[in-house]
């Protein structure tokens, strides 16, 4: 038992054996209690760069945009429409999902460079993946690699859709002035 449990356990005892006579929301103070010590578990088991102060749900939580964590039964919340057709059972996984898929990078919609970043993120080994809904579910034992390390690979994929936007646009300009001389 690390310290901070140490201490909630403490706390926590206290507060129950005069539940009646004070004023706090005891059960309120456990479920932060143990949302912060779900936050300390990422970080000293998983591995996870966070602050553990900031997870404020053990069942669903947004860590960054498209990042998300959650626990999933395979009933009430579960994979659409996993590659495989399994299913998790009673998990808490990390998943990073983009339901707009190739509009993550442009309106143009590029699907073959968002098909070369989505191949990247497989190959932190997702434990369950929904291609069709653009989906990557990771265990916890190896989340904390993808998530400290998706900061910089979907800055490096945005720096790098910028030149492949340019030169998508020429491409499409190019083309459209080539089927307007073709015309005349």
């Amino acid at each position: 038992m690390n310290t901070t449990e140490k201490a909630y356990k403490e706390i926590l005892k206290a507060l129950n054996k005069y539940k009646s006579e004070i004023v706090f929301d005891v059960d309120s103070l456990e479920r932060q209690a143990k949302q912060h010590l779900f936050g300390v578990e990422l970080v000293e088991k998983y591995g996870f760069e966070l602050d553990p102060k900031t997870i404020n749900s053990t069942n669903w939580q947004k860590l960054k945009e498209n990042v998300h964590i959650g626990f999933f039964n395979g009933e009430r919340r579960s994979i659409s429409w996993s590659d495989d057709g399994r299913q998790p059972k009673n998990e808490t996984l990390l998943y990073l999902t983009y339901p707009t898929g190739a509009y993550i990078f442009g309106g143009d919609y590029p699907t073959e460079f968002f098909q070369k970043f989505f191949l990247e993120l497989k190959t932190y080994k997702p434990k369950y993946i929904d291609s069709a809904n653009k989906s990557l579910y990771f265990s916890l034992d190896n989340a904390g690699e993808i998530y400290n390390a998706y900061d910089s690979i979907i800055k490096r994929y945005y720096e790098e859709n910028k030149g492949d936007l340019k030169q998508r646009k020429i491409k499409q300009m190019k083309d459209e002035l080539s089927k307007l001389e073709s015309q005349s």
